[in-house]
């Protein structure tokens, strides 16, 4: 809990400083990654939307921190129900693979292979001449350097596990796999809260059901332990999450963001809402109206609107070189020339200009986004 003076000081000293993306374009239109803040993502499946996630909201977050040792600063609470975690470790591997050690391609059988999850799970499949398939070996020497990878990065961020799944040390990043209704996770929510701070409690009057006049106590404010620490919850994807009883996909999903915002206002956490846009963008008028200017909108977003009238900022990302949209170009970029394009479009801001475009490429093997062009500003 803060008031006036103490968020003024707190921004004199340096101390509100948003968190950055690894996106310069997206660092410029979202004022980066703030506390107090929830960021709606929309994709069509597939998109990549998870991938910006992970690279945007934990992997540099996290290089930040911990290059300016503060590490102790961040957690995150990471609902994965797309992805289980061992997966996930192996996505965040191949990244540092290619970040720590420039391995961004390896060579098998005189064939050049991107590196990637894929590879390091021993689950890629090379063709050979007459037609037969086999599983590629992680080479020696890549798997020295993985296991390196997994004792200097995996484990700091995801903790350590035993093979039957029982966790050893614990790391910065909390997995949680096994759905849970918005009510469930707004209890898990709060009582992590209570582990990092002190409610603040108000006593009022009120009537009972009887009529009669009783006293009870409401939450009026939250005091952390550590005002500069960030707290960011991520869930990939609300769509997913276990429904309450008798509810709707749209009431279950807006409950869930009717929590969220309470906690994010009252903790100053950062919420990270990864969300599936419907089919409307490949609908052939608005693709004949928009021509290559076309991109999602809240208006894509699948089974509620209120994401975007929730959250801080809503954001999309958007495949355009996805056949079923028939593009050649989009917003100027020749798309047969960038097959790696991806562009990111901040719709609905609170606090920051848009609509904003960032064009990016995304090489989805090693979980990285990059500037299509060199000096990329935000359109």
């Amino acid at each position: 809990m803060s008031n006036f003076i103490e968020t003024y000081k707190k921004g004199r000293q340096g101390k509100s400083f948003g968190l950055t993306t690894g996106i310069k374009g997206l660092d410029k239109a979202i004022n980066g990654l703030q506390r107090k803040t929830s960021i709606g993502l929309a994709a069509a499946p597939k998109c990549g939307k998870t991938t910006l996630c992970d690279f945007s909201f934990v992997i540099h977050p996290y290089l930040q921190c911990l290059a300016l040792g503060i590490l102790d600063k961040v957690e995150w609470i990471y609902f994965s129900y797309e992805i289980d975690r061992v997966s996930k470790e192996f996505k965040f591997a191949a990244f540092f693979m290619a970040h720590d050690h420039g391995i961004y391609n390896y060579v098998y059988k005189e064939k050049t292979y991107a590196m990637s999850d894929v590879y390091l799970k021993g689950q890629q499949l090379h063709e050979n001449p007459d037609g037969t398939l086999e599983v590629v070996q992680v080479s020696d020497e890549h798997f020295e350097i993985l296991k390196k990878v997994y004792d200097e990065r995996i484990i700091p961020l995801f903790g350590e596990y035993a093979a039957d799944g029982t966790m050893l040390k614990a790391g910065k990043i909390h997995i949680i796999e096994e759905p849970e209704n918005p009510t469930g996770i707004n209890k898990f929510l709060l009582h992590h809260a209570a582990t990092q701070g002190k409610f603040l409690y108000t006593t009022y009057w009120t009537v009972d059901d009887q009529g009669n006049r009783v006293q009870r106590q409401r939450v009026s404010g939250y005091v952390p332990n550590d005002p500069d620490k960030f707290t960011i919850v991520i869930t990939d994807h609300i769509r997913k999450l276990r429904r309450e009883r008798g509810f709707s996909m749209k009431e279950n999903i807006d409950k869930y963001l009717e929590y969220s915002t309470i906690i994010r206002n009252l903790c100053a956490w950062t919420f990270i809402h990864v969300i599936h846009s419907n089919r409307n963008l490949a609908n052939v008028d608005r693709l004949r109206m928009a021509g290559e200017q076309v991109f999602p909108t809240a208006d894509d977003c699948k089974d509620s609107g209120n994401p975007a009238e929730e959250c801080t900022i809503f954001m999309t990302l958007f495949n355009p070189g996805d056949e079923k949209y028939n593009l050649k170009k989009h917003m100027g970029v020749e798309l047969k020339e960038n097959p790696h394009y991806r562009s990111i479009h901040i719709t609905e801001s609170r606090n920051t200009k848009c609509p904003a475009h960032i064009q990016t490429n995304m090489y989805g093997g090693i979980s990285t986004f990059t500037p299509l062009f060199n000096n990329q500003k935000t359109i």
